[in-house]
């Protein structure tokens, strides 16, 4: 007996042990406050997981129980119809559909902003990052969402991207431009840094060319890099939590930040990075935003001018969302998309 009660003690050790090692931050900062990537713990077909606060936990252990299956934007009919591509000028990039995170609103009208991209496994239910639609063959994204809480990376044929979406769990709202595709290929900047997350940019070429509409088609990129863009306004848009930690919402988010100087209030930054937020807080980007498009307009185009990257928690006060500088990176994206076609 005594032997049956101290083996059962060892267990429950040894399972409290485990469980403390699973929850060990991902990335702490030089500081000693955590430094988080924006993603979103991927979900699969049959356990539903989120990235709480500073720890990747499951939900259905938490819960005891499976979550409720939901609807994914992969289901027929599709019941709105698409609107005719512009014919004004051909294709176009950074044109938006005007008729509109933490602290953001919902976009409206619905696919607004037609180059935004979720990114999910095959068969998942939501999007644990974002991207933009870039030309008619790839979408710019952030590197570390394709590694998992181990550091281990995603294979493509196990990714899809979602298009033309607006709801991310629902079908209510899908036109005929609204479609999952497959991953032919990720490419993943050379000289991504996973502790510092610097060059966190990646490349997706997909499985399909594009046929774009007025829900599917290309953000525009900057010219060059002779802005640093502090001072404007900067617009991010995803489907990442509400609040550190919180529930993704269902449809799509933006939110405006002014974009900082280079040097982001101290924060340790590259000059590959930049830096957007309020020194009060309250507006962020959060996990599930990253490799989301902050993009700035000009004259009546939107510029995607950073990639959601990391930040120490969400919409705190003093405390900055940092993104990958887009402008550093166009020598690298153009060698590497030159089989694709730009508008």
């Amino acid at each position: 007996m005594k032997f049956a009660v101290a083996l059962l003690v060892l267990v429950a050790a040894s399972l409290a042990s485990c469980g403390r090692l699973a929850l060990e931050p991902r990335k702490a900062t030089r500081d000693g406050t955590d430094k988080l990537p924006k993603a979103a713990f991927r979900q699969d077909h049959s356990t539903a997981s989120s990235f709480e606060g500073d720890y990747w936990t499951s939900a259905s252990s938490a819960s005891g129980s499976p979550p409720s299956p939901q609807a994914t934007t992969t289901k027929p009919p599709v019941v709105n119809p698409t609107a005719n591509p512009p014919t004004s000028g051909g294709c176009q990039c950074g044109v938006a559909n005007p008729m509109r995170i933490v602290g953001g609103t919902e976009v409206q009208p619905a696919h607004k902003y037609p180059w935004q991209i979720g990114l999910k496994n095959r068969g998942g239910t939501s999007y644990w990052c974002g991207g933009a639609v870039i030309n008619d063959r790839y979408i710019l994204t952030a590197a570390h969402c394709f590694f998992d809480s181990n550091g281990n990376q995603e294979p493509a044929e196990d990714l899809v991207v979602g298009v033309g979406d607006h709801l991310m769990s629902s079908t209510s709202d899908d036109v005929a431009a609204t479609k999952t595709i497959g991953v032919a290929e990720v490419i993943l900047h050379p000289s991504y840094d996973s502790d510092d997350f610097d060059n966190d940019v990646a490349l997706v070429k997909l499985s399909e060319v594009l046929a774009f509409s007025a829900e599917v088609r290309p953000v525009c990129l900057p010219e060059d890099d002779s802005k640093t863009y502090a001072g404007a306004a900067g617009i991010a848009s995803g489907w990442g939590t509400l609040s550190s930690g919180g529930n993704q919402p269902n449809q799509l988010m933006e939110v405006t930040l002014p974009i900082l100087e280079p040097s982001c209030w101290g924060q340790t930054v590259t000059d590959r990075m930049l830096c957007a937020g309020y020194a009060e807080g309250g507006k962020d980007t959060c996990q599930g935003d990253s490799g989301g498009p902050l993009c700035v307009v000009e004259g009546d185009r939107y510029y995607e001018v950073g990639v959601t990257s990391h930040g120490s928690g969400c919409a705190d006060a003093n405390s900055p969302g940092v993104y990958s500088r887009v402008s550093k990176f166009l020598s690298w994206i153009k060698a590497n998309t030159a089989d694709a076609t730009y508008c």
